[in-house]
């Protein structure tokens, strides 16, 4: 039992270690826990693609249940020659916002009912896949890293409230943050997993 328990317990770490692209390779296959992994990495940055493009909490729940679905049913039509996951992602979110606005939209309103929230495209949609890019780096962060910048930047907190919230002393979190933005900047500047690379 508690060989099975380790071998299942290695199992989960490689998921944790694998690039973006080896997950959904093996998501195609139908591999529940790297789907578990990818929507750990990238959940929070749909969910704020969704509060962006619709303003709306339960929508942008919702169009993050769609995307990570269609991930699962499209998984084998990913092709990496064409986009990152990070990318391809992206895309498929923003296609799903773009109808969640629509159907919302159809909805009958009443006559002194302002226009809903528009779905900006804004004048440089590549600064949106230029943050999925930032995402794809930070999911290949050692996790200690990650959770440092992941609470600066997706839960707003200051090195000292992340101290707090972690229990991590508060040096440490500032040689950590350090750390991290280095690593995130070497990361962004080279896109391409290890795997990729033949390494």
């Amino acid at each position: 039992m508690k060989r099975h328990q380790r071998a299942k317990r290695g199992i989960g770490q490689e998921v944790r270690r694998a690039g973006d692209e080896d997950l959904i390779g093996l998501v195609a296959g139908g591999d529940e826990r790297a789907l578990s992994e990818l929507y750990d990495r990238y959940s929070r940055p749909v969910y704020a693609t969704g509060m962006r493009l619709l303003g709306d909490t339960q929508l942008a729940e919702e169009l993050v249940q769609d995307a990570f679905t269609s991930v699962w049913r499209s998984a084998a039509s990913f092709d990496p020659s064409r986009a990152s996951f990070a990318t391809w992602l992206y895309r498929i979110a923003r296609n799903r916002a773009t109808d969640l606005d629509r159907r919302r939209r159809v909805r009958p309103r009443s006559a002194g009912e302002h226009g809903l929230y528009a779905l900006p495209g804004g004048p440089l949609p590549e600064e949106a896949v230029d943050a999925w890019d930032v995402a794809n780096a930070l999911s290949r962060l050692p996790s200690e890293h990650r959770e440092v910048l992941e609470l600066a930047y997706f839960e707003d907190l200051s090195q000292r409230e992340i101290s707090r919230q972690t229990g991590i002393p508060l040096g440490t979190i500032k040689s950590r943050t350090t750390a991290a933005l280095k690593r995130l900047r070497q990361a962004i500047a080279s896109p391409a997993p290890r795997e990729a690379r033949g390494e």
